[in-house]
């Protein structure tokens, strides 16, 4: 019986076993992906892949003129996965995506191609986390984005990543694109890597990559129009993609200015008066921190803060009152109005939905700011 038992015991710790494990240095980690247009209907695919021990010799010291801590491997097919598996054949190692970072995706290829064919492998694939950042290429090619060094970072991928991580910009991730894209109450924008190529005194082309503005999406996923630098900051803020903001206010009749850093950036939907869905307000808060005056303001005065509060919320509640105006001609409703409409009046809504982006430009929307002054620094004015 013992013997028996000995047996059955070791039978099952063979077969439990884990026959398809792959060593970590049999593996390629896939950081960035590229997608470009490619003619004859295919897709051109480009991987942004690590290479471990460069990197790590980077790290501690080592010159990286000597080494590249990256390499970028690009195959076209007739979809993601053709393509991928004609990279994969090109690749020692098995490619792993589950710690990719995010996805370029060039200009051309949304003017010309339907991005949507692209949630198919992302939403059917395990190996992808949907974590992803999506990121629009301005300028050039998702695969010279990919390629390109970063003077402070190893890698392209991961300095755009950390610069929407400084600046606050967050929720751009391919799942919330997804979800995005089968709501029927809210359109999709994406943040824009700007290349621009500059010409060096040695007569050698040089380009950079700048995390510029936002692409402004319709349903179909085609791009409407480009926010400047400005108009991008305050489309974040009431559509809630940014936490955090810096702002300058000129003063009247010119007479300086005054800037501030914003914290705790929040907006609220709601309807001017029960069951009105033709006039909605949004309302955007933030607390403000003054950090630089050129005025001849004393700050120190409670009256001369009440009236920077008051001037500021004024400011604000204009320029964007105009960029919501901007949006609404495109019939992009970025800001999540439709969705809110949807939750508070679902019967309404079934005879609104189908043609939500035309009813976007009709629907008549105010802007409410309520900015509150924290801190007007560690000093009164200088003379």
């Amino acid at each position: 019986m013992i013997r028996l038992t000995c047996l059955s015991i070791i039978i099952i710790l063979l077969c439990t076993g884990c026959t398809d494990f792959v060593e970590p240095n049999q593996l390629a980690f896939v950081i960035a992906t590229g997608i470009d247009h490619a003619e004859d209907g295919e897709i051109e695919i480009s991987h942004q892949i690590n290479i471990t021990a460069q990197a790590k010799a980077a790290s501690k010291g080592g010159s990286s003129s000597s080494m590249d801590s990256f390499i970028v491997k690009s195959a076209k097919g007739k979809d993601i996965f053709d393509a991928q598996q004609k990279i994969q054949r090109q690749m020692s190692r098995r490619l792993m995506m589950n710690h990719r970072l995010l996805i370029a995706i060039s200009e051309e290829y949304f003017n010309k191609d339907n991005v949507r064919i692209i949630f198919d492998k992302l939403g059917r694939d395990p190996a992808n986390n949907l974590r992803d950042v999506i990121l629009l290429i301005k300028g050039g090619r998702a695969k010279e984005f990919l390629a390109m060094k970063h003077p402070m970072e190893l890698l392209s991928s991961i300095a755009s990543k950390k610069e929407l991580q400084v600046n606050g910009i967050k929720n751009f991730s391919s799942r919330q694109l997804i979800i995005d894209n089968l709501s029927d109450g809210i359109r999709s924008m994406v943040p824009v890597i700007q290349i621009e190529t500059s010409q060096e005194r040695s007569k050698k082309s040089k380009s950079t990559m700048l995390l510029s503005s936002y692409a402004v999406l319709d349903k179909e996923l085609k791009i409407k129009g480009f926010m400047d630098e400005v108009e991008s900051a305050q489309v974040g803020w009431m559509s809630g993609k940014e936490t955090k903001q810096g702002i300058t206010v000129p003063w009247k009749d010119g007479k300086g200015s005054l800037s501030f850093r914003m914290t705790h950036l929040k907006h609220h939907i709601h309807s001017s008066t029960a069951q009105d869905t033709k006039h909605i307000v949004v309302t955007v808060q933030a607390d403000a921190y003054l950090l630089e005056n050129t005025t001849p303001l004393d700050m120190s005065k409670v009256d001369n803060m009440i009236e920077v509060q008051t001037y500021m919320n004024e400011q604000i509640q204009k320029d964007l009152q105009m960029t919501m105006l901007k949006v609404q001609n495109w019939g992009s409703d970025i800001f999540g109005i439709g969705e809110h409409l949807h939750h508070k009046y679902p019967y309404w809504w079934k005879s609104q939905k189908d043609d939500w982006d035309q009813h976007f430009k009709q629907t008549e929307v105010t802007i409410n700011s309520n900015i509150e002054l924290k801190s007007i620094g560690m000093i009164d004015k200088l003379n």
